[in-house]
């Protein structure tokens, strides 16, 4: 059953996924209010709306990961899924070996990809509740779990990919 945040007119309706996951369904006449179009309607966005419906719906402690937007007709379809705040970093010796174990990973995680000396550095996060696919630790060695190490890699100038780092590579080098 899904909660409808009103504000003056409009519904923004989230609907519970299990606990870690939701869907916001969104209606032309909402995105009006906010000076957003359907059509035009992108990820920085998105993530606002997301994060106004669950102040509003006091849904605090709630991080997002992966977002999948489905624009429609007259309103927009968002769904979002929690990571766990604990990131998980793989290195991988060469971009062939990260690319195989990119390939046979059942799922496209939130992830960056950083490159080092020694390497490519993948940051994945699990979705909350569950461990990192096994086929990232055969191709891969993880390195710890520092929340700070991505943020550093970014200062520095080493990352590649900052978000979708594997939905990247399987779109752009996997088929």
């Amino acid at each position: 059953m899904g909660a409808a945040i009103k504000k003056g007119g409009p519904f923004m309706i989230i609907s519970h996924i299990g606990n870690r996951a939701v869907s916001l369904y969104i209606t032309e006449a909402e995105l009006k209010e906010r000076n957003l179009a359907i059509e035009t309607i992108n990820q920085d966005q998105v993530q606002c709306l997301l994060a106004v419906a669950l102040r509003e719906s006091r849904l605090d402690g709630w991080e997002a990961a992966e977002l999948e937007v489905f624009p429609g007709r007259d309103a927009v379809l968002l769904f979002a899924r929690r990571k766990s705040g604990v990131p998980r970093h793989l290195l991988f010796s060469d971009f062939e070996t990260l690319l195989h174990a990119v390939r046979l990973c059942p799922d496209v995680l939130p992830s960056a990809l950083s490159r080092t000396k020694g390497g490519y550095l993948l940051t994945a996060y699990p979705f909350e509740g569950e461990n990192l696919p096994a086929v990232l630790y055969e191709f891969g060695r993880e390195l710890g779990q520092s929340a700070y190490l991505t943020a550093h890699l970014k200062e520095q100038g080493e990352t590649l990919l900052p978000v979708c780092a594997m939905a990247s590579l399987r779109a752009y080098f996997v088929h």
